[in-house]
This record gives C-alpha cells, structure tokens and sequence, in this order.
C-alpha cells in the first residue's frame, strides 16, 4: 500500500476509534514507568491532536520542550505559553529555541509497525529534525493499537524510531536499540 492511501486508512480508523481516553492513559503510564524516561534531563514531546495519544497530563513537566516551526520551515523545540499555527498545531508562542545535550522525543505518528517504522502526516518536519539530530536523540513512538499495521512504506528520508508505545501497553524496541527496558526486540 503507497503512503497516501495508508494514511487515508490510519486517519478514517482514528477518527472512529473509541478508545483513544483508555488507551491515552495506558501509554502515559507506561512511559512514566520507564526508567529512561524518569531519569532523561529533556524530553521533546508534542501537543497531541485529537488523532494523537492524549499526552497533555505529561506536558507540565519542566522538562519538556515542544516543537514549532521556524519561518524557514525546519522545527525547533522550545517552551512557553502555546498557540495555534497556521497548520493547525499547538507551539510555543514565543517561538525561541532552547538548547539541550541529549533527549527522549515522544514521537506523534499516524501509524508504525514492530520494526518501529512510523508514518506521519506527510510533511517530514520529524524526519529531518531526526535525521539532523538523532544521534543525541532517543525517539519513542506512542501509538494507538489502530495505528499499529503489518509494515509501513519506507523511503530513504525515513527515520525509524528506537521504541514504540501501543495502546495496549506493548513496547517495542528496533532492533539493535541499546535500551534496557522488558522492550520486545524484533
């Protein structure tokens, strides 16, 4: 299946899916039980969509940062009072980037698959930030069990992700990934 009609697929799944409160819950509450994530200086998270896992409890954590998009149209992170930008995300208002060594990013996606493949909503701002600086990036996917298919079209401009998070409570971990977690490594 090519990414447009994947994405036409995972958007009509979300948008009639009815457990996105439960499983929102789920997926926060097994990141808050990862050592990763309790001991990580920064974490790079998102203000989540109605498609996207309801993070916004995690969001007040003075650890977080959230992404805009610069008038050059790459993504930076940064913190601050939020509002809506012409795409329709929530980013911080006052738009300045903020410095950091190393972080978790909590990863928005439309759909991945075990092999921690993602698709997201076609623009790539995640994959260039990914590509730019993942070496000091652990990427974690939080995903709805709806969102979860057999294998997803992968280009060469697509990052994977170290580990995703189901719905369910599932992690799975790329192969490869050094992490110690109860992760399922395919």
């Amino acid at each position: 299946m090519d990414k447009a009609s994947l994405r036409r697929r995972l958007l009509s799944s979300l948008s009639v899916f009815e457990g996105k409160e439960k499983e929102s819950e789920i997926i926060r509450e097994t990141l808050l039980s990862l050592p990763l994530y309790r001991s990580a200086e920064t974490i790079l998270a998102f203000a989540p969509l109605s498609s996207e896992p309801d993070i916004s409890p995690l969001l007040s954590d003075p650890r977080i940062l959230l992404p805009f998009i610069t008038g050059e149209g790459t993504m930076e992170f940064g913190k601050g009072r939020l509002k809506r930008n012409s795409l329709g995300f929530l980013e911080p208002e006052d738009r300045r980037r903020e410095e950091y060594k190393e972080a978790i990013m909590l990863t928005p996606l439309l759909g991945a698959d075990r092999l921690c493949h993602r698709i997201g909503r076609g623009k790539g701002f995640y994959d260039r930030y990914i590509e730019e600086n993942g070496y000091r990036l652990f990427k974690i996917g939080l995903a709805f069990t709806v969102s979860i298919v057999d294998e997803i079209p992968v280009e060469d401009n697509d990052m994977a992700l170290d580990m995703v998070i189901t719905g369910d409570g599932s992690i799975f971990k790329r192969k490869g990934t050094d992490i110690s977690t109860d992760a399922v490594d395919l």
